[in-house]
């Protein structure tokens, strides 16, 4: 697994700091990205990072060193847990969609990047390099934010007219790929067994579960049921995703203390 420290971060973060409101020490985050892989400048760095950013406040104790979410922190976390935790459904959908059509200047490459990475984020996918599309309502001023004043976007709610078809727009949405990747990580997961690991080997193993399902929450659409493939993947993992992140934080409770106190000795005590 290739591991990027500010994705692994965000994951250990949404898991142990957006609903927990101890001050989580910072050699604990180093230890945890240490055992998925990240070395400790990089851990370190990471932790600069999102300080500097406004993402995470610091402060010191003594010699150690804690840091909590800032609310702005806590708010961009909270939108991709819920993303996150929202999970494959069924979903009552009447047909109509919501299509965003955007001009950026070629001059700034940097904010179409950044449009796209909203949209997509957002469940929408761009139709043959034109328009972007997603089934449902959506509220697209929130998803541009304030730079929609640049692009001057067009937004149309409603039904697709002959000859355009529900299949061509579904179209755009790579669901192969994204099956291939809920296989992927069902066959990764059903590996592991929560009831041989330590309480420490447990709380590292749930920061990458949850690193794990993050990345395919970006990338899932939430597509309603009428337009899945027949035995859509996406629904046996998340139930999956949830029995096993129940268990791995069943297992992972001794270790807890530790972790948000720093105390490196007591989680080595569970190794």
């Amino acid at each position: 697994m290739t591991v990027h420290p500010q994705s692994l971060f965000f994951a250990l973060a949404g898991l142990h700091m957006l609903d927990d409101p101890r001050p989580l020490s910072g050699a604990s985050i180093v230890f945890v990205m240490g055992r998925l892989g990240v070395g400790e400048s990089a851990a370190r760095s990471v932790l600069q990072r999102m300080a500097a950013k406004n993402f995470i406040v610091r402060h010191k104790e003594g010699r150690k060193t804690f840091y909590t979410l800032s609310d702005r922190g806590r708010a961009i976390l909270r939108e991709g847990q819920e993303k996150m935790f929202a999970g494959w459904q069924p979903q009552d959908w009447d047909g109509r969609w919501t299509f965003v059509r955007i001009q950026v200047p070629e001059s700034k490459r940097t904010l179409r990047h950044q449009m796209a990475s909203r949209l997509s984020w957002a469940g929408f996918a761009q139709v043959d390099g034109g328009p972007w599309v997603a089934p449902g309502p959506h509220d697209v001023a929130t998803i541009l934010g304030p730079e929609q004043s640049v692009i001057s976007p067009i937004v149309v709610y409603g039904e697709p007219q002959p000859p355009t078809s529900e299949e061509m727009l579904a179209g755009a949405f790579d669901l192969a790929e994204l099956a291939a990747d809920y296989e992927s990580f069902g066959e990764k997961w059903r590996a592991v067994d929560p009831d041989s690991l330590s309480p420490v080997d447990a709380l590292v193993k749930r920061v990458e579960l949850h690193l794990d399902w993050l990345a395919l929450a970006r990338t899932d659409p939430q597509l309603p049921a009428t337009l899945l493939p027949k035995g859509w993947p996406g629904a046996a993992q998340s139930i999956s995703f949830r029995e096993l992140d129940a268990e791995l934080g069943t297992r992972e409770v001794h270790a807890v203390s530790g972790f948000f106190a720093g105390d490196l000795n007591e989680l080595y005590s569970f190794l």
